[in-house]
């Protein structure tokens, strides 16, 4: 700390001869210090002597011996002094002394990348790759930044070019091709990232698997076509394939996500996708595989075309198959619960949550049928025995249903208070149910009175947001937006502008693709609403989609 000290204040202060011996008393100090070599070359360039400084860092590393710590320290230190030339010239002597057995790739390509230079950079990786192919998610983690959300098309072409020129020299290498995919997946560029799925599925013979893979990455991010097109790859190998049956119902499901997240469909739609999905039973047989497909074909029948009987009927079917997981049949339960609700036998409906409730007491899927319940009694006016119901939720197991609970449980005691003046929360919570049956037309109706007649904030509030789904739901991400903007600006200290926000960053970052809009609205999560149930997520998003020169901001 001294030497360093009093170093610098006759560097600063231009006795740059005392500064000389200093350095050199100091190597006699400690003679394998290589660092002290660029101590010499700071002071000789800080001097004018362009030519001794280079002389000195030369030394530093003419002098470098076969231990790899003392070389990465070096290269670290050029590093730190922004001589990036030396530090690159550091490795590959390092490399040679120590005869390839540690060829400081990552550390090279780190310097290459401060420099800007992709070529360089990302040969490196990729060279790491030759050498052994369980560095692939060492090269994707550093990579990352480069080809994700906030790379430059220019970067990304050069990684690209790269990548293939690797991909023809070591052909017989198929972690390149699976490296490329991963980097145009990373693009959501799935329409390319298929074809060299494709390719590599014919070379490896895997039937598909990597096809169903990339299939539910692009459901996850919206991109429904190329999913359709990857299920009816694995679709055409043959009803022999092993994955056939699940690519069939997947590819169905798809079809039927894609239609609904359109918002705007037509009857004919919705009865083309009834035939679909009737077609695809009588293909695959009704058993407890293919509960998943009746699910959604009942689902289909009862919230879209109001065919509640044979929705009713073919959850039944389901729910009495043999040897199928108490689970799933404890999901199917719930599915026909739901549909007792939309076809307008509410107590019914109730009793079927109980009876999930009372079988699965230990597990999630019990607070969520109570939850269910609860909502049965808000929907019919019931106020009293439903918060009573929901105060009981507030210890939930999942932090979600938690949630869910305690803001109904609020909405319902802010409304509640004046029992002369209960007909907008009435209305609002019949409102509520039309939406859960999919008649948004008077939903939208009753909304607009209940937000003239009430003054309650928290009946705002949730009206704003449902407002903001609705617009969802019908294909109207823009149009969402605005009301989930009018939710953080107008009641920054309510219940709901996290939610708000959080629905705003989903919409960026799935739907609309503005990385920089998404990033902002994690960062006011974090930053505002340090308690929300979104934090750990909005964390993660964060953290992927902002910059590696951005540390995740804290409260």
């Amino acid at each position: 700390m001294v030497y360093h000290n009093y170093l610098d204040c006759l560097v600063q202060t231009k006795d740059y001869k005392t500064a000389e011996k200093i350095i050199k008393k100091q190597m006699r100090v400690e003679p394998d210090n290589l660092v002290l070599w660029l101590d010499m070359g700071k002071t000789y360039s800080a001097a004018g002597d362009e030519k001794s400084s280079a002389a000195a860092y030369e030394k530093a590393i003419k002098n470098l011996t076969t231990d790899r710590d003392q070389i990465l320290g070096l290269g670290k230190a050029f590093v730190a002094i922004k001589q990036y030339d030396y530090a690159i010239e550091t490795y590959k002597r390092g490399k040679s002394l120590l005869k390839d057995s540690y060829p400081f790739l990552f550390e090279t390509a780190a310097v290459y990348r401060a420099t800007g230079n992709t070529v360089g950079m990302t040969d490196c990786y990729l060279d790491a790759l030759v050498i052994s192919e369980s560095y692939i998610q060492t090269v994707q983690d550093a990579l990352q930044i480069s080809v994700g959300d906030n790379a430059d098309d220019t970067q990304n072409a050069i990684i690209r070019k790269e990548l293939l020129k690797y991909i023809q020299k070591y052909s017989d290498n198929d972690v390149f091709s699976e490296l490329l995919i991963w980097m145009l997946v990373q693009q959501r560029n799935y329409a390319d990232a298929l074809i060299q799925v494709k390719a590599l599925d014919r070379r490896k013979h895997e039937g598909g698997m990597r096809l169903m893979e990339l299939a539910r990455t692009c459901i996850n991010n919206g991109a429904y076509d190329p999913a359709i097109q990857a299920y009816q790859y694995v679709i055409d190998m043959g009803a022999k394939n092993d994955n056939y049956t699940q690519a069939r119902e997947e590819q169905l499901k798809a079809i039927y996500e894609k239609l609904l997240a359109g918002g705007e469909y037509t009857t004919e739609q919705l009865k083309d996708m009834q035939t679909k999905f009737r077609k695809g039973l009588d293909e695959l047989t009704r058993y407890a595989g293919t509960v998943p497909l009746m699910t959604d074909l009942a689902h289909l029948d009862a919230f879209y075309l109001r065919n509640d009987s044979e929705a009713i009927a073919l959850m039944n079917e389901a729910i009495n198959f043999p040897s199928m997981a108490s689970i799933t049949r404890a999901r199917c339960q719930m599915e026909l619960a739901d549909i007792l609700v939309e076809s307008g036998q509410i107590w019914e409906a109730s009793l079927t949550y109980s009876r999930v409730e009372a079988a699965f007491r230990e597990e999630p899927i019990a607070d969520e049928a109570k939850l269910k319940n609860a909502t049965i009694y808000y929907y019919t006016g019931n106020f009293k025995l439903a918060k009573f119901q929901l105060d009981v939720l507030k210890g939930a197991t999942t932090k979600l249903t938690a949630n869910d609970a305690m803001a109904l449980s609020l909405l319902i005691t802010d409304n509640t208070d004046d029992t002369t003046h209960l007909q907008p929360i009435e209305l609002f919570a019949h409102a509520q149910l039309l939406d859960f049956r999919n008649e948004e037309d008077s939903v939208a109706i009753l909304l607009d009175s209940v937000y003239k007649m009430t003054d309650t904030r928290t009946l705002k509030e949730e009206i704003t947001m449902m407002r903001a789904k609705m617009a969802e739901k019908k294909g109207k991400p823009e149009e969402a937006m605005k009301f989930y903007e009018e939710e953080v600006k107008e009641y920054p200290d309510g219940m709901l502008p996290d939610k708000a926000l959080y629905n705003m960053a989903q919409l960026e970052d799935k739907k609309l693709h503005d990385v920089s809009k998404a990033t902002d609205y994690y960062k006011q999560i974090i930053l505002n609403y340090p308690g929300s149930i979104y934090i750990e997520e909005a964390r993660e998003r964060y953290r992927h989609l902002a910059k590696d020169d951005a540390p995740v901001p804290v409260n």
